[in-house]
């Protein structure tokens, strides 16, 4: 088949969105398909020291997969701009297809920014290619859940944006079990929806998580160490993690590392300095390879959510924690779809966020039980290799490409993902 896959961030940008399209689109090429990308020039402030500064090309190919980038304004401290990109998004990127030149089977966008719906649309008028809708979070609902979108009217406009989506998408899917009903319920047709979750490559992981020098090379190695690697922003709540490190800083042998980037970065910066707490070290966004080493050497790992988030979602974070057999600790509404997940994965300790002394009694039940932080890493280790193997994930995908895009690109198949064996309706994930 002939894919193509949309998506905002990419490879070099270090992030969660880039990775999970990246290794999507290498593992559609590796089953034969021709995969191409149509994605964002990389932004400065997503990349790695390292890469900052460089020159990137604006039409590549990396490991069968050819990557075509477009040149637009962004700013990341800019909210006007920022919210603004996501409007005009697809019109760069339409602008890029149509240059492009081809026609493909079936078109697979990350969602949000939420107007790329517009794009789907658009590329379905013009030729004909019908596209799948990947709702990786829910806007506007989770923008006026933590305060960040108040404006009536542009919560009016993305609202219908969103509805319209939901109701005239060629299929949809989601994260989530709960997503299912979420879309379901704001117009969506239940059998244009799938729950896939995000996946990963398991060969890959056991080659990243062999490292684990980081607190070697910090001179921790006698600490235990807690982290959170991923996104700053006003939807995770870490000022959990500020208020609980305070109240264990009478814990000599505790450590805590926050990594990462985002709008609450310089907040982060002026409370550790203001409040002097000076049990947590605060990196910058690190490189795949520098991330999972600090995860593979981390004793515990969080993932966290701002209670207020009412929209079912799974963050990015926790496949990649459980693939490194992480013990977490998962700050996030206690009726979450997160909180569910973990739970059923048996892979770590819920807390409520706020509960500054439930998040401390299970970092000291975590540290005083090795037992413990063993049995809940392999648990989460083997649900992932269950329910979020790359693999088995993208046979799901072929066949909704397949449902959509008609019989031709059914008969080019790959033969693997025709057998009886293959994931279908009825398995977990849908």
């Amino acid at each position: 088949m002939k894919i193509l896959l949309i998506v905002a961030y990419f490879i070099p940008e270090i992030g969660s969105a880039a990775h999970i399209y990246f290794d999507l689109a290498r593992a559609f090429a590796k089953r034969g398909h021709a995969v191409d990308v149509i994605t964002s020039y990389p932004r400065e402030f997503n990349l790695d020291e390292a890469d900052r500064g460089r020159e990137f090309p604006l039409e590549e190919e990396i490991e069968g997969v050819t990557i075509y980038r477009c040149k637009h304004p962004a700013n990341r401290d800019n909210i006007f701009v920022r919210g603004l990109e996501h409007f005009y998004l697809p019109y760069y990127y339409f602008k890029k297809y149509h240059d492009i030149g081809k026609k493909y089977d079936v078109c697979l966008l990350y969602i949000p920014p939420l107007p790329l719906y517009y794009l789907a649309k658009k590329i379905k008028r013009y030729d004909g290619t019908p596209s799948v809708l990947n709702f990786q979070d829910f806007h506007p609902q989770e923008l006026t859940d933590v305060g960040v979108l108040k404006n009536p009217v542009m919560i009016k406009i993305l609202e219908h944006i969103e509805g319209e989506a939901y109701k005239h998408a060629d299929y949809i899917t989601v994260l989530s079990g709960g997503g299912i009903e979420y879309v379901r319920q704001r117009g969506a047709d239940p059998e244009k929806v799938a729950h896939i979750f995000n996946s990963v490559s398991l060969s890959e992981f056991n080659d990243l998580v062999q490292r684990k020098d980081f607190k070697e090379r910090e001179g921790i190695e006698d600490k235990f160490l807690i982290s959170y690697a991923g996104i700053l922003s006003p939807y995770q709540g870490i000022d959990n993690i500020l208020d609980t490190a305070k109240a264990l800083q009478d814990h000599d042998g505790i450590i805590f590392c926050i990594a990462g980037d985002g709008a609450e970065k310089r907040h982060l910066e002026v409370r550790i300095y203001v409040e002097e707490i000076n049990n947590v070290r605060l990196l910058p966004l690190l490189p795949r390879a520098e991330y999972f080493n600090l995860v593979n050497s981390s004793d515990a790992s969080f993932v966290s959510l701002d209670e207020r988030m009412k929209a079912p979602c799974l963050p990015g974070k926790t496949i990649n924690l459980m693939a490194c057999s992480q013990p977490i600790i998962a700050m996030v509404a206690v009726e979450s779809e997160t909180a569910d997940v973990i739970r059923e994965a048996g892979c770590g300790i819920v807390v409520k966020p706020g509960d500054v002394e439930g998040i401390r009694s299970a970092i000291l039940c975590l540290k005083e039980d090795a037992s413990l932080r063993e049995a809940m890493g392999s648990n989460g280790r083997r649900y992932l290799e269950r329910y979020m193997n790359l693999e088995k994930n993208v046979a799901l995908y072929e066949e909704i490409f397949c449902a959509i895009a008609g019989e031709e690109a059914l008969a080019r198949r790959p033969i693997s993902s025709r057998s009886e064996d293959a994931p279908g309706v009825g398995h977990h994930g849908w």
